[in-house]
């Protein structure tokens, strides 16, 4: 008989349309993890009977907590859903047609136009897609929108091959930013930076409001870049009009740039912002050493805290906490379960995968480099108990709270100045992969005031650091604490 090995364990879980209710026919999406230790925990009391035997006879059990930590590393598209369930908001996503079923979704790739079923209505002219999983190589790129309708997507003369075996599962559309005709946009410095068009409407793009970022600028294909090379990165928007987005955060030594003979791309992600929307799962866990095999279910999982922490030479990694009812072990499976494959993406590190950490809207550099770098998100959820129940009966939600830290070196006052002064400034941090994959997310708190911290002289030989603790608070402009952006596309430069 083989003893149940760490490594023959396997986590998912499903949301529940009713709290505590696991849903029917389940779809289980599976969980990538490093540990787990979630737990039932018992509430049980001893009988107060007094016998002349001296003897107890009974423990019995009159509540059940059930809940734990789940560990992992960070990679594009694995922490989506806690994400969200963290944040309590819910994704906002850039137009994109998935094949779901064989030449359904899409059913044909001819030289300009792409047939969908439905949702063509939505990628409209100047916006930039990426074509993905398509049969043909050279199809699976970049490409900009002329028009649309409900069911077609049409792109300029012999952009693509044509498409002669089907359109397979997987192959998808999905919008990654826009485009500008050549010589449209430029970067201006008067009344304010931004980026200014002429013939474009900002307006009909969707995707663009106050508070998100975008990435001027591919350096990968030649003329999408501006001559100026300092603006050609990460800028945040702080309000959008017809031929102007304005920005509040733009790459140092930006300047004004006309664009002339330059089709300017710029990209765009999906974004996640707080909101007060809790979200409960069943959670499963698959002894798969046992026979018969194992399943361990528990109820009413609600996420309460997320952590995230990106120390230096290190992988990115995050621990979620749930709170929720019950727990059950069982050598039957829930009826109609089915199974969903984790994401494949690559797991990201804090050396050649982290593109940036941004404080008060600059990119930290020296003297103060970054050792490390982390956030809690805390929801202070509470189980709801009742006097006919056996687990919490709802979970009730709390303040949401989000602290972390930053560890820097103490290379001048300026970080340190900040904490004396209470000063309100800003934290941003962008991770992602370079290589194959240019999937990214970027973490913005745009409004923070650190606590504490001092310089650390720790003892001879050593470099004098300062540990900076923060407290996210809202936005007073943009009205949310956190933004998630989730970029399905970044050029390398």
């Amino acid at each position: 008989m083989a003893l149940q090995s760490t490594n023959r364990v396997k986590i998912s879980k499903t949301r529940e349309a009713t709290f505590a209710i696991t849903p029917a026919n389940p779809v289980f999406k599976t969980l990538r993890e490093t540990s787990s230790s979630l737990n039932a925990n018992p509430k049980t009391v001893i009988t107060q009977e007094i016998r002349s035997d001296r003897q107890v006879t009974d423990l019995i059990l009159v509540d059940m907590d059930a809940g734990g930590d789940v560990g992992g590393e960070i990679a594009f598209g694995v922490a989506d859903d806690d994400f969200e369930e963290a944040l309590q908001g819910t994704w906002s996503n850039n137009p994109a047609i998935t094949v779901v079923t064989a030449n359904t979704e899409i059913s044909a790739l001819s030289a300009t136009t792409a047939t969908v079923a439905a949702g063509g209505a939505s990628f409209v002219a100047a916006m930039l897609t990426l074509l993905s999983g398509f049969p043909t190589a050279a199809n699976n790129k970049l490409a900009r929108v002329s028009s649309s309708t409900a069911t077609t997507i049409v792109y300029p003369a012999a952009t693509f091959t044509a498409e002669t075996a089907p359109i397979p599962v997987g192959a998808a559309i999905r919008t990654v930013g826009f485009e500008g005709a050549s010589g449209d946009l430029a970067a201006v410095t008067a009344g304010g930076n931004g980026l200014q068009s002429t013939a474009l409407d900002f307006t009909t793009l969707p995707g663009l409001a106050a508070g998100r970022w975008i990435k001027l600028g591919d350096g990968d294909n030649a003329g999408h870049s501006l001559a100026t090379t300092a603006c050609n990165g990460f800028c945040r928007i702080s309000s959008v009009a017809t031929n102007k987005l304005s920005f509040d955060i733009v790459p140092a030594g930006w300047a004004a740039d006309t664009g002339t003979g330059v089709s300017l791309r710029a990209f765009m992600g999906d974004v996640l912002v707080n909101g007060s929307n809790i979200r409960t799962n069943t959670i499963e866990r698959q002894y798969l050493d046992h026979s018969p095999v194992d399943y361990e279910y528990f109820v009413g999982q609600a996420l309460n805290v997320l952590k995230v922490d990106a120390k230096a030479g290190a992988i990115a990694t995050y621990t979620r906490t749930y709170l929720g009812k019950t727990a059950s072990i069982t050598p039957t499976r829930v009826s109609g379960a089915t199974d969903q494959a984790a994401p494949t993406y690559g797991i990201l590190n804090t050396s050649s995968n982290v593109g940036r950490i941004g404080f008060n809207g600059s990119t930290i550099t020296g003297p103060n480099f970054v050792l490390a770098a982390n956030f809690d998100i805390n929801n202070n959820l509470r189980a709801q108990k009742a006097v006919g129940n056996i687990g919490a009966v709802g979970i009730g939600n709390g303040e949401f709270t989000v602290t972390g830290q930053l560890q820097t070196y103490f290379g001048d006052a300026s970080v340190y100045n900040q904490i004396l002064n209470n000063t309100k400034v800003s934290f941003d941090m962008r991770v992602g992969r370079a290589d194959g994959n240019r999937e990214s997310l970027l973490f913005d708190f745009p409004a923070i005031k650190l606590s504490s911290g001092a310089p650390a002289v720790p003892g001879k030989n050593q470099d004098v650091t300062l540990q900076a603790n923060f407290q996210a608070i809202m936005s007073a402009t943009l009205g949310y604490t956190v933004l998630v952006t989730r970029f399905w596309y970044l050029p390398t430069s």
